[in-house]
């Protein structure tokens, strides 16, 4: 099919066509320049819908295409304008990204370091966080729809893709790494959405964060099928092998996290990617474990408490848990001074001659006040 538009056309009045860059069954994205300020062109990536759209499927398009614009957070790719060609095509504009996607990267290096696959997904739950809060569902995620750039300061920043745009799954995903030519994107759709009428919510997105995990870590999908039918049923009824038994240095909490969100019932996942992101983050690298709690924030999510600092008791410097109940006052060894196993303060100075005589002064008061009391009692 052709493009609806081709090098050197002019959208708006103010998008110049540079190069089509990629298109599908459903869509082709083209590169091109933004003409309010021609010394300076801003590039932009313009996604039109094509192929026999339904009237309610371009509505759909538009409809959350202008919703994706309000979403401002750094992990999402920006939707920037929203419009139709006068031919009625509809199409979006988007932040042109200099880098390249999961499914690339996977192409290269086959599965990632645990740390480093953990903190990609992490930056996704934020952007998914966002999103969800928007009332907005992906839909589509898979490796090609997580987008690795570079920060002004050099730092790895990933972005998420597609979000709030209306389309059907395609096979644009990593079929080629996967081994699973013409399947693509449908390798990381949850059981609900291979199913007619079943009603798809952001548990869907939940389960695909973890497919893509599942990929990222083991080198594969968590099923393998020969053709879209087969790859519902095995969805539908089949158990993942274990990720440890594929490869066996993931550890077993993070094993737990995979397999939760790929329970065939969505009320069985983890409830949002908040609580996701802050099950992954302990094995994330420290940078990164802040994205959890700010996807928890966007949600409005509880965070576990973090440890109170403890406070020390007066005299000998312990803290409550540390202060010893009266029976490990005892000693272990016959002849040895309990007090100095169990409060080596005190036997440092219990130890000083200066110290002794203070002390041994403080306690023959003591006892000529008791002596006293007790004469004026009699």
């Amino acid at each position: 099919m052709n493009a609806p538009v081709v090098a050197g056309d002019v959208i708006a009045e103010k998008y110049r066509v540079d190069r089509v860059l990629g298109r599908g069954g459903k869509g082709v994205v083209v590169d091109a320049s933004h003409l309010v300020q021609p010394e300076q062109p801003e590039r932009v990536a313009i996604k039109l819908l094509i192929g026999d759209s339904s009237p309610a499927l371009v509505e759909r398009f538009l409809r959350e295409a202008r919703a994706a614009v309000r979403l401002r957070g750094e992990h999402v790719a920006r939707v920037l304008d929203v419009g139709q060609l006068d031919s009625g095509v509809p199409y979006l504009v988007m932040e042109h990204l200099d880098g390249r996607d999961l499914a690339e990267l996977l192409r290269d290096r086959g599965q990632l370091e645990i740390s480093e696959a953990i903190d990609y997904v992490l930056q996704a739950c934020v952007a998914m966080a966002e999103a969800h809060a928007a009332g907005i569902v992906h839909g589509n995620l898979d490796p090609a729809n997580l987008f690795l750039t570079t920060t002004a300061g050099g730092a790895t920043l990933l972005k998420v893709l597609e979000v709030g745009i209306s389309s059907e799954p395609s096979s644009a995903g990593d079929g080629g790494a996967a081994a699973q030519e013409g399947l693509g994107v449908s390798l990381y759709l949850a059981p609900e959405q291979l199913k007619p009428s079943r009603p798809v919510d952001a548990r869907a997105d939940i389960w695909s964060l973890g497919a893509i995990l599942y990929r990222l870590l083991t080198g594969q999908p968590p099923f393998a099928a020969s053709s879209p039918a087969d790859l519902a049923l095995r969805v539908a009824s089949a158990e993942p092998a274990l990720p440890s038994a594929l490869r066996p240095d993931i550890p077993p909490a993070v094993e737990r996290v995979l397999l939760g969100c790929l329970a065939k019932e969505p009320a069985r996942r983890p409830a949002n990617v908040a609580e996701l992101a802050i099950a992954l983050a302990p094995h994330a690298p420290v940078g990164s474990q802040d994205y959890a709690q700010r996807a928890a924030r966007i949600l409005g999510a509880t965070l576990p408490p973090r440890p109170r600092a403890s406070l020390p008791t007066i005299g000998l410097g312990l803290n409550a848990k540390q202060r010893p109940a009266p029976r490990l006052l005892q000693g272990a060894e016959p002849g040895a001074p309990a007090l100095s196993r169990t409060f080596p303060q005190a036997t440092s100075l219990l130890g000083r001659p200066t110290t002794r005589l203070a002390i041994l002064a403080a306690l023959a008061s003591l006892l000529a006040i008791l002596g006293v009391a007790a004469a004026q009692l009699k």
